[in-house]
């Protein structure tokens, strides 16, 4: 499988940008058609954040990774069943929890990133949730951050493995 490369994926967010309302919301059902359970994981725990932006920011942060692989594999991707999202949501969860038990640290952080399968994806993830450009700007709290971090790794992942299923 290719990497997602953070040139591949200005590409896609140049493209986003240019979309009116109608292109989008195409996209959309057709991502709700193509990965119903992986799109009504993600949305479906959006609507438990208290700002309305983060909720924007997880719509965003979404289309970037489900844009940025179907870029790379133009057939379609096979679709994410709930219990391998749930599954994969776990063992994400357990390793995310042993990494940062004795709280967060950017180095430990910066080493999950690197060592996964589509580093430049995450790390856009990770810093949209973040809001790297202001620190004080972050729509989500700390621990919405968290579980969506681990929900978009998740998600990367089980893509990853899917499109080179295909290959």
């Amino acid at each position: 499988m290719q990497q997602i490369t953070d040139l591949t994926i200005d590409l896609i967010n140049d493209r986003i940008q240019r979309m009116d309302e109608s292109q989008i919301g195409r996209v959309w059902d057709s991502f709700a058609r193509e990965q119903p359970a992986l799109v009504g994981y993600v949305l479906g725990e959006s609507r438990e954040l208290a700002e309305p932006d983060a909720r924007e920011d997880v719509a965003y942060v979404l289309t970037v990774i489900l844009l940025s692989f179907r870029e790379l594999q133009p057939g379609g991707i096979p679709s994410i069943s709930e219990k391998e999202f749930e599954n994969t949501f776990n063992e994400e969860f357990d390793e995310m929890e042993s990494v940062f038990q004795e709280g967060f640290d950017e180095s430990d952080a910066m080493a999950v990133i690197q060592s996964f399968c589509q580093p430049d994806l995450l790390q856009f993830a990770a810093a949209t949730i973040y809001s790297e450009e202001d620190e004080d700007a972050s729509n989500f709290t700390e621990e919405e951050a968290g579980l969506f971090i681990v929900i978009f790794k998740t998600a990367i992942r089980l893509l990853h493995k899917k499109s080179g299923s295909i290959i």
